[in-house]
């Protein structure tokens, strides 16, 4: 498709490569062909890869004060020894290839820089991507277990997949699967979403069952941030952590600035802004 840009998570072909090969210039080849593969799936012109540093202030998540610490159960899993040559040498240009560029981030993490991305395409654009976070895109997204591209879509939908062990997966696209996040959480970055759901632990079929009816963002937006209001939890801190943004100085509380809330909701986060939830970065601190 003439014009078809495949916005491409690098962090998972990167690993890929480094656990499968035993020197750097084979693992380059090996995370080559797979952008290319993704790429010929997507019919996509050309590819933007992104890859988030090992020393990235991720967009300021590791200062939010959320129910767990932000990705707090990575700290010394073993990793593949080639993994930290290989994310190197993939963003190195004269490793790129004519269909592809590359990019480490410093200051957000790849999921960012992605979704920047593809406010910026629209429609020109295809998110592909291991990580489903990345299912939050209201543009187009690769879904590479069917090789099918999920068209645009400013609201989305949900829907459970099973394992054959009978284990529930809640999958979906756009701000209906962001919102389905806030409440289950996100076990993979270690955050736990909303502590009780009408009294009870809130896994992915509480939140699919909860919000699969709803039709539209006002309806969702509002039950999600009243489930919140009913337990008084804070959702800033697990916001914060989920929002992915949508231009460089985007944040979850700009996005709920644009949201019809109900009043009894705005007091609410208006009350929930004031609460002691993030640390302020010492490089950052007004002088005395």
């Amino acid at each position: 498709v003439a014009g078809r840009t495949l916005i491409v998570d690098g962090d998972g072909p990167a690993y890929r490569a480094a656990a499968t090969v035993k020197t750097v210039p084979t693992a380059v080849r090996r995370f080559q062909q797979e952008i290319l593969t993704w790429m010929y799936i997507a019919n996509a012109d050309d590819a933007q890869v992104y890859l988030t540093h090992e020393e990235s202030r991720k967009a300021g998540r590791f200062n939010i004060k959320a129910v767990k610490p932000y990705q707090g159960q990575r700290n010394g899993s073993a990793k593949p020894p080639l993994l930290s040559q290989v994310r190197h040498a993939v963003t190195q240009e004269e490793n790129f290839l004519p269909e592809y560029t590359a990019s480490m981030e410093h200051l957000v993490e790849a999921d960012d820089a992605m979704i920047i991305q593809a406010y910026s395409l629209k429609e020109d654009g295809v998110i592909a991507s291991d990580d489903k976070d990345l299912r939050m895109t209201p543009y187009k997204y690769l879904d590479l277990k069917t090789g099918k591209i999920i068209d645009s879509d400013p609201f989305g939908h949900l829907e459970m997949t099973y394992t054959e062990s009978g284990t529930g997966k809640l999958v979906g696209h756009s701000l209906k699967f962001f919102w389905a996040q806030m409440l289950m959480g996100d076990s993979a970055d270690n955050i736990k979403g909303i502590l009780k759901l009408n009294g009870k632990l809130c896994g992915p079929a509480a939140a699919y069952e909860f919000l699969h009816p709803m039709k539209n963002i006002e309806e969702v937006c509002n039950a999600v941030i009243g489930a919140y209001r009913e337990i008084d939890q804070n959702p800033l801190p697990e916001g914060y952590l989920l929002w992915l943004l949508r231009h460089p100085h985007d944040s979850f509380w700009n996005y709920l600035q644009e949201l019809p809330l109900l009043a009894k909701n705005v007091a609410f986060l208006n009350d929930c802004v004031k609460r002691d939830w993030f640390t302020v970065p010492e490089d950052t601190r007004e002088e005395d």
